[in-house]
């Protein structure tokens, strides 16, 4: 009886070991499917700002390179004209409408294009701090210090493009008689200083497009391990819940063998024995006793007697003859 409620103990206890294993391996699965959601949208958040940045980013490099050719050209204008400011006004009225149309748009474009790159690089760091904590994650966002930089230099860069128009405006509806060598040399100072700005301008902004391309590729090559990584941790928890519940199985089958099969039955052995005694009676001599031995022995010792009476006769019958 001890022997069954073990058994069966055992079995109940190998079925919630093959429970709980199963449940295990799905668990695994679903929290690996759930990481794997959790890290793809995190990432796309990353990756969604730094495209956003990216590209405005390398629209603002064009535009500043735009605006460098307007004013080194202008620069060069105003140094040729330089030297006869009254026989060249009309040069200087082409070159003011041309600023007005061309490096006063330019440089509001620039302003205007690096203000979503801004708020893009801010969603770019909050996600990226909250991705750093998950595990096996530790990156570093664009530093928006550099961008507000920036951001600083085109204002003053505003500021001296504004001058520059203002001047050349003035120098152009002023008296002929009115221009001199000095407005040419505060046009000057103003096309150098602007495109000294503008060439800050560009360092910091290519400088910012790189580490957003390298965190670009960083993002992707670290999505793919992670996913790779949360695929092997399913992957083996399910080898390894696999191997227990092949063993439980294994486990069920011997004592369900064990107690399916018939026990040994006393019968057999009752009868056995019945046999052996019967043997050992049927060998074993029997006893005399006492008052009926005499008897067997004058049984005995009379019967030579009673067959030898027959043959005197026939002696006696031999002799008469």
């Amino acid at each position: 009886m001890l022997k069954k409620l073990g058994r069966l103990l055992v079995l109940i206890v190998a079925v919630l070991v093959i429970l709980l294993s199963l449940g295990s391996i799905v668990g695994a699965w679903g929290l690996s499917h759930a990481l794997s959601d959790a890290t793809v949208k995190v990432f796309s958040v990353i990756q969604t700002g730094v495209e956003v940045a990216d590209t405005a980013v390398g629209r603002v490099d064009i535009l500043i390179q735009t605006g460098r050719s307007e004013v080194q050209q202008a620069g060069e204008t105003i140094t040729t004209a330089a030297s006869d400011l009254q026989e060249n006004k009309p040069v200087l009225t082409a070159l003011n409408e041309r600023l007005e149309t061309r490096l006063g748009p330019t440089v509001d474009n620039i302003q205007g294009t690096l203000a979503p790159v801004h708020d893009a690089l801010l969603k770019v760091d909050n996600a990226v701090s909250f991705a750093n904590s998950m595990p096996f994650i530790q990156e570093r966002a664009p530093r928006l210090e550099e961008l507000d930089q920036t951001l600083t230099q085109l204002s003053s860069l505003a500021a001296d493009t504004q001058q520059l128009r203002t001047t050349l405006r003035t120098a152009v509806t002023e008296q002929t008689s009115q221009l001199t060598l000095g407005v040419a040399t505060a046009l000057t100072d103003l096309t150098s200083r602007i495109d000294s700005r503008l060439a800050d301008v560009q360092t910091n902004v290519q400088a910012l497009q790189s580490e957003i391309t390298a965190l670009q590729a960083r993002i992707e090559t670290l999505q793919s391990r992670l996913l790779l990584i949360y695929n092997l941790i399913a992957l083996a928890a399910t080898l390894l819940f696999g191997w227990v519940i092949y063993s439980q199985v294994v486990v069920i089958r011997h004592h369900w063998s064990r107690a399916s099969s018939p026990a040994p039955s006393s019968a057999p052995s009752e009868q056995g024995a019945a046999t052996v005694s019967g043997k050992a009676d049927a060998q074993s001599p029997l006893e005399i006793e006492g008052d009926v031995a005499p008897q067997i022995f004058e049984a005995n010792a009379e019967t030579p007697s009673a067959e030898a009476a027959p043959d005197q006769p026939a002696e006696s019958t031999d002799s008469e003859a």
